[in-house]
């Protein structure tokens, strides 16, 4: 009998304890690691996560990659846009850094099993989790990454690990609750609340995510047609798989 259960965390520290009681784990960060990470793979992107910009740059030479948003001439950046038409010929191996999503895949050790998910492929991450679960007899934590927010700088957002902590998002919640939806598993209570809350806000996403702390932080800054894209539900069917320090699809 298959006793498999989904479960939800918060943060870093949630995926450290997941990993420990040997859980696969799927990280969600849905504005705008997660999103970027799935809309690259899903175009045939290897991505290396880097939580920290000066390690991402030194990192790079080594893998024949290229850092995603570090200069004004990055060909990519931490927006999915930048992985959309891109020319056959253009090098698909990316350093993206991020303060969040990054954070929690770097962490993710040999041996460990983890994915990226969001709206994006919440369906299809879904399906493989309540196979591979099964199969296994493991348990599935799902990651809400979270925010990282200023606490003495004066400012709202500060990607600086010294001026800040890392906050609830509700899109990560809501993108949490997704990837729960499509999982047939059990649940546990904090699980099915999630899936709830997700099922409840299903239609409305966009408009969520934009006026969320950290969609308005986007909208500021021009870059409200990243929400847009990321509030697609279902939209590929990649499932990318953090492996050996590379995100590829499984």
């Amino acid at each position: 009998m298959n006793t498999a259960c989904i479960h939800i965390d918060w943060g870093i520290d949630g995926l450290r304890y997941a990993l420990k009681q040997k859980h696969i784990v799927i990280i969600v960060d849905a504005l705008r690691f997660s999103s970027a990470v799935v809309t690259a793979v899903a175009n045939g992107f290897t991505v290396y996560p880097a939580q920290d910009p000066d390690k991402g740059v030194a990192m790079a030479p080594y893998l024949g990659a290229e850092v995603a948003g570090h200069s004004p001439g990055s060909r990519y950046s931490l927006s999915p846009h930048a992985y959309l038409n891109v020319p056959p010929e253009a090098n698909k191996k990316v350093v993206m850094v991020s303060p969040n999503g990054a954070a929690c895949a770097e962490i993710v050790d040999s041996g460990d099993r983890a994915y990226i998910g969001c709206f994006l492929n919440a369906r299809a991450l879904g399906a493989h989790m309540s196979q591979e679960a099964a199969h296994a007899g493991q348990n599935v934590t799902v990651i809400a990454a979270g925010e990282q927010r200023a606490i003495d700088t004066g400012e709202r957002i500060v990607y600086d690990r010294k001026a800040s902590q890392r906050v609830f998002a509700v899109e990560d919640y809501l993108a949490a609750g997704a990837c729960i939806s499509f999982c047939s598993l059990a649940r546990t209570p904090e699980a099915e609340v999630c899936a709830i809350a997700f099922t409840a806000a299903c239609k409305k996403l966009d408009m969520l995510l934009s006026g969320s702390f950290s969609g308005r932080y986007l909208v500021e800054h021009d870059l409200g047609d990243d929400i847009t894209h990321a509030a697609q539900l279902n939209k590929y069917t990649v499932i990318p798989r953090v492996e050996n320090g590379a995100i590829t699809s499984a």
